[in-house]
């Protein structure tokens, strides 16, 4: 079984590069990381930002949340089955 950590970088390293842009817009909506730091932040650089602020377990959490927001039900689908952390 996959790490958080490992599943997390997985996760936005199969994103497209407009949907880590839309990523990044709905983690900054939760305040804890600045949006300076989010702006220009690739997959990796966001993940450890929020390893950093929420600890990996509630980082998957709040990745899964933004994943429905977001309509990426292939990749939640593919994260829930990998590692049950809702």
């Amino acid at each position: 079984m996959e790490s958080a950590l490992e599943l997390l970088y997985n996760t936005l390293d199969d994103l497209e590069k407009e949907n880590i842009k839309r990523f990044r817009s709905l983690l900054k909506e939760d305040g804890r990381i600045g949006a300076g730091k989010l702006e220009d932040a690739g997959g990796t650089d966001v993940v450890d930002m929020m390893v950093e602020c929420y600890g990996p377990e509630d980082a998957v959490k709040i990745t899964l949340k933004i994943l429905r927001k977001m309509n990426q039900n292939q990749i939640l689908i593919m994260c829930l089955i990998l590692n049950i952390f809702c």
